[in-house]
């Protein structure tokens, strides 16, 4: 444990680095300023849930370091799991779906491009929003602090990442079946390689850790529901309550993904990929699909 803490004191103290040497050395790129807006499309499934995500933002840069924005999400989720009734010695199979606006969001962004490395970071806002009955939101406001760091090597692009927050959340290519609260630090590392043609490839893994009390809410089992959605293996306890309380090992996760990356004229870009988590056992297939409606705009305009 006190190793994992060194490794993520050192990135946190070359992240801090390279935000100094970037602040000075970075270049402006007026494209890059003005008004934003995106449209997102993303999906997964694993042997617990699939889910469909729809979220737009709008925003504004303001000039090549930093900028804002504003998004609002929607999911839907469907399960189909055997299920054990309390009170009766037989399993069935049944189905459940649940649509609901998510956790509306707020972003602010800071960016800076060196000979050293480039470095993304981004504080997040999010008010409870979504519902807490169907375990999208936890009742309260989420915050997250979320550092990158990469450098381009030709065609290879490692990359390390740090995010602090008060909740788990999901990433492209896994949406979790489940919502957290209480602090957690997720640490991820990775590569991406250019094939060309608007073609990449890219693989990382994964470490969460969390700290002190943890909550976790299911999207699998509603509240007062006398059901459960699973036998709780693995650590799932989202398969056995609505709500589950207890220590770090709760939410404590580790895994990889490999994902392909097709990003035609950096307007449309589409992903497809995959993700095992060791802790739950979970593998999750997932695809990702962004428009960037800013530079489609843009574009449109120099015509």
């Amino acid at each position: 444990m006190i190793r994992k803490f060194a490794v993520l004191c050192l990135f946190a103290l070359f992240a801090t680095a390279v935000f100094a040497q970037n602040a000075q050395s970075s270049k402006k790129d007026a494209d890059e300023t003005g008004w934003t807006s995106t449209a997102s499309f993303e999906g997964s499934a694993n042997s617990q849930e699939r889910v469909l995500d729809l979220s737009s933002t709008v925003g504004y840069n303001f000039n090549e370091h930093w900028g804002v924005d504003m998004g609002v999400p929607l999911s839907f989720v469907s399960s189909s799991s055997t299920t054990t009734t309390t009170g009766t010695t037989g399993t069935t199979k049944t189905s459940s779906s649940l649509n609901s606006l998510g956790n509306i969001f707020m972003d602010i962004k800071y960016q800076a491009k060196g000979d050293v490395a480039n470095y993304n970071s981004g504080l997040t806002l999010a008010a409870p929003t979504g519902s807490t009955s169907k375990g999208v939101s936890t009742g309260r406001p989420n915050y997250g602090w979320n550092n990158h760091v990469e450098h381009d090597f030709d065609r290879l692009t490692p990359f390390l990442e740090l995010g602090l927050s008060n909740g788990l959340t999901d990433t492209k290519f896994f949406h979790r079946p489940f919502t957290t609260l209480g602090f957690v630090s997720q640490f991820t590392g990775g590569t991406k390689i250019d094939l060309g043609g608007n073609f990449s490839v890219g693989g990382s893994l994964y470490d969460v850790l969390p700290a002190g009390q943890q909550k976790m809410y299911s999207k699998l089992v509603a509240k007062k529901s006398t059901t459960t959605a699973g036998a709780g293996e693995h650590g799932r306890a989202f398969e056995l309550a609505a709500v589950t309380s207890g220590d770090a090992s709760l939410t404590r996760d580790n895994g990889g993904s490999a994902w392909v990356e097709f990003s035609p004229g950096k307007i449309v870009d589409f992903q497809v990929g995959y993700t095992h988590s060791v802790h739950f056992a979970l593998d999750t297939v997932a695809f990702s699909m962004e428009l960037n409606l800013g530079k489609l705009m843009k574009s449109a305009n120099r015509y």
